[in-house]
């Protein structure tokens, strides 16, 4: 299958959070059909690309954006090591020290419907190599450039669209660490991962990688397309049927991530800081409460008001004895706490821990 007026541009979209480059564990859960050999056509093509061989000039189209994460495997597909590129330079010099028998990654499909109507299904590194040959150059930068604007602050929160009733993802976290390099925070685990944005022809694509076999990487590890972006939303969508708009949220009491909350140490008390356990209420509610389920004419049940009380010791909240002020400041360190969250007209009720840390403030 040969396609035409196809460009491959790939742009990492990152929040810099330190000046030195680390190495990311375990990123992907991949299969060796999944990675680029060292002695493929592919791996070949690619050096090319980032070296100024003038007999390259064919493929030029493949337009890298700076800067983004490669990982390196070993033969058995184990981690090898990862580096931030920032240049071609850089990405040929990595390139370069990929032994025999190691692999890069990649994730694949990528898909998309060309502007003459023609599918485009990229499905492995062979079909992505053919492509490439047959790609013409196609100048994106000033998109690109605009579209990594918006990605370089704050938090982007999962919510959904109008038409949409309920997701269990609503208020899920993406957070850039570094180049490429994606957390995704989910009923208050973290899952490591990458998340590219590229375009094939006019469309803007984001591939989202996270590293876990579970349910979640299932749900995310996609080829979406991008129906929009701004700096403040990216919509996004796969195959018209799924469909999430990612909010920029830049004000930490508007987001929740983890059980475990910091407050800064009092300044006459190092080492300790002040707690009001009220004031995580709505952050436990999002992450810990039991989620709502359609009925079977396909509708939300009324929101629930959930009543959460506080514990030192779990059987103490199993028997709803011994409770703790919400409102009164706790003075610790580091502490757990145990919550019952307990529905009102059921009286029925969970459980769960958060942790009080104190940090040293600037």
């Amino acid at each position: 299958m040969k396609f035409r007026n196809f460009l491959l541009g790939v742009c990492v979209l990152f929040c810099l959070v330190s000046c030195e480059n680390e190495d990311v564990d375990d990123l992907f859960q991949i299969t060796e059909a999944d990675l680029i050999a060292e002695d493929s056509d592919l791996f070949s093509l690619l050096d090319r690309v980032t070296t100024d061989d003038p007999s390259a000039t064919d493929v030029t189209c493949i337009d890298f954006i700076y800067a983004f994460t490669v990982v390196i495997y070993t033969e058995d597909i184990d981690l090898e090591f990862s580096v931030i590129v920032n240049n071609d330079e850089e990405f040929s010099d990595v390139l370069g020290m990929v032994d025999d028998g190691q692999y890069i990654n990649v994730s694949f499909p990528i898909s998309s419907t060309l502007d003459d109507g023609t599918s485009l299904v990229i499905n492995d590194k062979d079909e992505l190599r053919a492509a490439i040959d047959a790609c013409i150059e196609e100048e994106q930068q000033i998109i690109i450039g605009s579209s990594t604007a918006t990605a370089v602050e704050c938090v982007w929160k999962v919510q959904i669209p109008d038409d949409v009733l309920f997701s269990t993802y609503t208020d899920a976290i993406f957070k850039l660490k570094n180049a490429g390099v994606v957390e995704f925070f989910y009923r208050g685990e973290l899952y490591n991962g990458t998340w590219i944005f590229y375009f094939i022809e006019n469309d803007l694509h984001i591939n989202i990688n996270l590293d876990t076999d579970e349910i979640v990487g299932e749900d995310w590890n996609f080829d979406w397309k991008v129906n929009a972006i701004n700096n403040v939303l990216i919509d996004i969508e796969i195959e018209d049927e799924t469909r999430f708009l990612l909010e920029k949220v830049c004000e930490p009491d508007t987001y929740c991530t983890t059980l475990v909350f910091e407050e800064c140490e009092l300044e006459d008390m190092p080492g300790t800081a002040s707690f009001i356990l009220e004031d995580y209420i709505d952050c436990i509610i999002v992450i810990a409460a039991p989620q709502p389920e359609l009925d079977e004419m396909g509708e939300l049940p009324d929101p629930i008001d959930w009543i959460l009380t506080f514990y030192t010791t779990q059987e103490d909240a199993d028997m709803n004895i011994n409770l703790i002020p919400a409102d009164v400041a706790i003075l610790t360190d580091m502490q757990e706490v145990y919550v019952r969250i307990e529905n009102p007209e059921t009286l029925e009720f969970t459980t769960t821990i958060i942790t009080l840390l104190s940090e040293e403030c600037e």
